[in-house]
């Protein structure tokens, strides 16, 4: 028996407040037949009632499923849970508290198999306008996926990936806590081609003290982590490492300003980015060594797997 063409896929912690609607606005995408779509939550063990929640629509609603996690592991692994669970040959990941317009899955679906590539994604941004995306939405294939992954910095959910691909490329990277970074890389970097639609097709909802966000050395400590194995990957473009080093250096600079450091920009973090940003010059190895030795040294750190 072959699996829908799409499922949605989602990791789940402390959402209770927003998952109605989210599950609502994902219900509500048009030009899709309703055997053709899933909804696959993994609960990364909430304490809010987000699984009762859950629970209670896949008892009335088929296409739900819902997977519990016995402990609080992380959305990276989280995720990729619900990859695996999931049946579609497409993959809608999106985050528990965002929201998609109505025609976005029939659009980045048109758009994979109009041009046969197995990566679609858009733009984005916070706020809580969930229009339809514009019929004439300009569209852009690219080339070098993982530079043009790392140049936009395209950091969050809300894109489509066909399954095989996204077994392909393992996933997110599980060695770093939140996803946000390592999934979009590695896809790029699994991917021929993506493309690219002009127009905003996810909305992220206002920032709350539950989001991972608001946890900013989490943020550059993970950005720096995700980035670290695309430095010198096989095959990858020079415009790839470049986009790459650029970021990572931009999250140690971020680090020593975050952290209170003093005239951030004098530290050598600080003149790193700038000599970076201004001449193109690249930290050394051994630079960047001692300085991932630092962030893991950083407080209140989530480190799965080990790391």
């Amino acid at each position: 028996m072959t699996g829908p063409l799409l499922s949605i896929i989602s990791a789940v912690y402390n959402k209770a407040d927003v998952l109605p609607e989210t599950l609502r606005l994902a219900r509500a995408q048009r030009g899709i037949a309703g055997d053709d779509i899933e909804f696959v939550f993994v609960d990364d063990n909430s304490a809010d009632g987000s699984l009762a929640l859950l629970e209670e629509e896949a008892g009335r609603d088929s296409r739900v499923r819902v997977f519990a996690s016995q402990e609080n592991n992380g959305p990276a692994i989280a995720f990729n849970r619900a990859a695996l669970q999931a049946r579609g040959r497409y993959l809608l990941a999106i985050d528990a508290d965002d929201m998609l317009p109505s025609n976005a899955a029939r659009l980045l679906i048109d758009s994979a198999q109009r041009f046969d590539v197995g990566l679609v994604f858009g733009r984005s941004r916070r706020g809580e306008d969930c229009r339809d995306i514009p019929a004439d939405a300009a569209l852009s294939v690219e080339s070098d996926p993982l530079a043009f992954v790392a140049e936009r910095k395209i950091v969050r959910m809300g894109f489509l990936a066909e399954r095989q691909l996204w077994l392909k490329a393992g996933g997110a990277d599980e060695t770093v806590f939140i996803q946000d970074q390592s999934l979009p890389l590695r896809l790029a970097a699994a991917a021929d081609r993506l493309v690219f639609i002009d127009a905003l097709i996810y909305h992220l909802r206002p920032a709350t003290e539950s989001n991972l966000s608001r946890n900013v050395l989490q943020q550059h400590h993970d950005r720096f982590f995700a980035l670290l194995p695309f430095l010198d990957r096989p095959g990858a473009s020079p415009a790839a490492r470049k986009a790459v080093m650029r970021q990572m250096v931009s999250s140690l600079w971020k680090v020593d300003r975050d952290c209170g450091v003093r005239l951030p920009f004098l530290s050598a973090s600080g003149r790193c980015y700038l000599l970076n940003r201004l001449l193109g010059l690249e930290p050394s190895g051994r630079f960047l060594s001692d300085a991932a030795a630092r962030l893991k040294t950083l407080p209140g750190i989530r480190r799965p797997g080990g790391m």
